[in-house]
């Protein structure tokens, strides 16, 4: 143990990161390992690593494309090449941080997080918490944060952990986050409930780690030797933080990427996985030092891997992805229709992948919307891996819309949330008893029908694009209703702006 932290990107199940050569991953989707039922009340969650949000540089992309993505239970988080961070599918519990007062259960396509930019890394716990490493070293949460929470709805949008600067990487735990800085320190956090506020503490020691991952409380790293190591932190019922001081964990092959909590990647190419004692996953057990039990496992020995997910998927070297075990979505083997994946993420029952050109795959189940696909009719499943829907920023007389649900794109047609654009137009809208909608605009008035396939503008009927209308706690418009209106609107592919503006 050292003085100084390698900045690298970190490798592990629900969190991944564009690279070069590396794949980065999360928690349960990027932060922790969690087994304990959802709040929903949903199965357990499998054991999914969380790696931590660290930085490395990254090949070209456009600033469109996303570089990093995370998957939890049931929603997604992604990072793009400009900065800014993306999030969609369940809001239920605050998943998502995109609003304070939480109106809407899910998201069903990417929304950007408000008021942040700059972020380097991304990683979740798998829960909802989400932490982010900003360029000049500072780190925000974000979610569903345990001791920020008045009532179970409640989300917290992006803010700055206090006391905590100079960071090279960060992770989410199950109740804590965890962050190392570049003179190899080691910070954990937790949150006082009366105040609000962050209690940082350092961890005794310096630290040369060069892979960070974390799982339920605990986290694990790997130094320059390829040696693994393990530490803790919890949030007591009683207020008081638990932490697990930094310790060899022992049962582990020399790797060079630890993929997840209990996986990783050694010199050779080679996939491995192990099993954990419960304690510091479970809810319920004494936050103490976790052994491997039994002997680590080799997995599909005949590939060279990149990433593997216990349970979930494996990502080569040469890009392709294999399903590890027979599921709902396919039995085990090479996942077809994907080519040239740079990283992966898995949920408890999505996946996403992400290719070179910066473009984000989902499919799985799609309860909430985690995939990033409009939820299919019937049993709500997406078979096959499909590009997410379109990432846009709506621009509304040249201020960034303010709007927990984001504009789409529906067969090339795009749509607004409702409320929230002739808000900021200073338009205004009333639903009449026939459930039709009268939209007010300055001096025009459109009466928008029931069916949104049609409208009813100075006595005439006009045809609408059919774009889907209904979200949970959204009404969407179509665009082309509001330009009958005399609003302006620009759309800009490269830059992924639709622009609206008043006459």
């Amino acid at each position: 143990m050292r003085n100084r932290f390698k900045a690298v990107l970190i490798a592990a199940l629900a969190v991944t990161t564009l690279m070069s050569g590396a794949v980065s991953a999360g928690a349960g989707s990027a932060g922790s390992l969690s087994l304990a039922a959802s709040p929903a009340g949903t199965a357990p969650a499998p054991w999914t690593a969380s790696s931590a949000a660290s930085p490395k540089t990254a090949v070209p992309l456009s600033a469109t494309a996303f570089k990093q993505i995370a998957a939890g239970m049931y929603y997604s988080v992604a990072l793009r090449a400009d900065g800014t961070v993306w999030t969609w599918g369940r809001n239920l519990w605050g998943e998502l941080g995109v609003t304070t007062d939480n109106p809407i259960t899910s998201v069903a396509a990417p929304v950007r997080l408000p008021n942040l930019s700059g972020i380097t890394a991304i990683a979740t716990n798998g829960d909802g918490m989400q932490v982010g490493l900003k360029s000049d070293g500072t780190v925000w949460e974000w979610g569903s944060i345990t001791g920020l929470k008045a009532n179970i709805r409640e989300t917290v949008p992006p803010r700055q952990v206090e006391g905590l600067a100079g960071a090279t990487a960060a992770v989410a735990l199950k109740s804590a986050g965890a962050a190392l800085k570049a003179d190899g320190g080691l910070r954990v956090w937790t949150h006082d409930a009366a105040t609000g506020k962050a209690n940082v503490k350092q961890v005794s020691g310096t630290f040369e780690w060069t892979n960070l991952v974390a799982c339920g409380d605990m986290a694990f790293a790997l130094d320059a030797a390829g040696t693994a190591w393990g530490f803790g932190s919890r949030l007591e019922a009683d207020g008081s933080m638990t932490i697990v001081n930094p310790y060899r964990l022992t049962g582990v092959p020399v790797l060079k990427q630890l993929a997840g909590c209990t996986s990783g990647i050694d010199r050779s190419g080679g996939a491995w996985t192990w099993t954990l004692s419960p304690n510091g996953v479970y809810e319920g057990q004494d936050l103490a030092p976790v052994k491997v039990t039994g002997k680590a496992k080799r997995v599909h020995p005949e590939l060279k891997a990149k990433a593997i997910v216990p349970g979930g998927l494996l990502l080569t070297e040469s890009g392709d992805v294999w399903r590890l075990d027979n599921g709902p979505t396919g039995k085990a083997g090479k996942v077809k229709g994907l080519s040239n994946i740079v990283s992966i993420a898995v949920g408890p029952f999505h996946n996403l992948a992400l290719d070179a050109v910066g473009r984000v795959w989902g499919w799985g189940a799609d309860n909430w919307n985690e995939t990033g696909i409009v939820r299919p009719d019937g049993d709500g499943m997406v078979y096959a891996p499909k590009p997410i829907q379109t990432a846009m920023n709506a621009y509304v007389n040249g201020k960034l819309l303010d709007s927990p649900f984001p504009a789409r794109i529906d067969n090339g047609s795009a749509s607004v949330p409702m409320k929230a654009v002739l808000q900021a137009l200073g338009g205004s809208f009333t639903v009449n008893n026939d459930y039709s909608t009268t939209i007010t605009y300055k001096q025009s008035t459109a009466v928008l029908l029931p069916d949104g396939g049609f409208a009813e503008i100075g006595g005439k009927r006009v045809a609408l694009p059919a774009v889907k209308l209904g979200f949970s706690g959204v009404r969407m418009i179509p665009v082309s209703l509001l330009k009958l209106l005399g609003v302006h609107a620009a759309w800009d592919g490269k830059l992924g702006e639709l622009r609206l503006s008043g006459a």
